[in-house]
């Protein structure tokens, strides 16, 4: 956490954040549509984009990675 401050991503990313860390493949796929409209309308800073998407991306490897072991 103290690196995403350090980075200046505000509150509502890192709870946008934590909420990505507890979701399921359906949830993701949602996220991402919502996502997308916020960042065409502007409504999202690149920074908190890049920050979103690292969060992404390692949910989604935890998943897969759960997939593997046959959870």
């Amino acid at each position: 956490m103290r690196n995403r401050k350090a980075a200046g991503v505000d509150a509502d990313v890192e709870a946008r954040i934590v909420q990505i860390e507890q979701m399921t493949l359906d949830q993701i796929a949602a996220f991402q549509c919502r996502i997308l409209s916020e960042i065409t309308l502007g409504r999202i800073a690149p920074r908190e984009v890049s920050a979103l998407d690292r969060a992404l991306r390692k949910r989604l490897k935890a998943i897969e990675q759960k997939l593997r072991e046959g959870g």
